[in-house]
């Protein structure tokens, strides 16, 4: 199984926070973490010259590959956005008691 960082956009801390926990009671990811995001700037509404600025977190869930599909499904019903960014990167180097110990949580 291949570990991954599933990274997703939040509105707020508390968003993130209370995602985090919800894919947690799903076993969808073995832990999180969120980081404050100071700035976020994007254009809005789509395709228009208009620059946006926000603040907001980011969750990071730790999980496997073949998890991802269904994380990311799951968020989605839940995230406050209705196209909220979540995308992933994989893991190397991790070692095989903390991959032992993420396949035990995740069931």
């Amino acid at each position: 199984m291949k570990p991954i960082w599933a990274l997703i956009n939040c509105n707020t801390i508390k968003e993130a926070h209370a995602i985090g926990d919800k894919v947690l009671e799903k076993r969808l990811g073995s832990c999180f973490d969120i980081f404050e995001r100071n700035l976020t700037t994007y254009f809005w509404p789509p395709k228009s010259d208009k620059k946006e600025t926000a603040t907001g977190a980011l969750l990071i869930v730790e999980t496997f590959e073949e998890k991802y599909k269904e994380l990311q499904s799951f968020v989605k019903s839940i995230h406050s956005d209705k196209l909220p960014f979540i995308g992933y990167v994989e893991i190397k180097g991790t070692e095989i008691a903390y991959n032992s110990w993420m396949k035990e949580e995740l069931r």
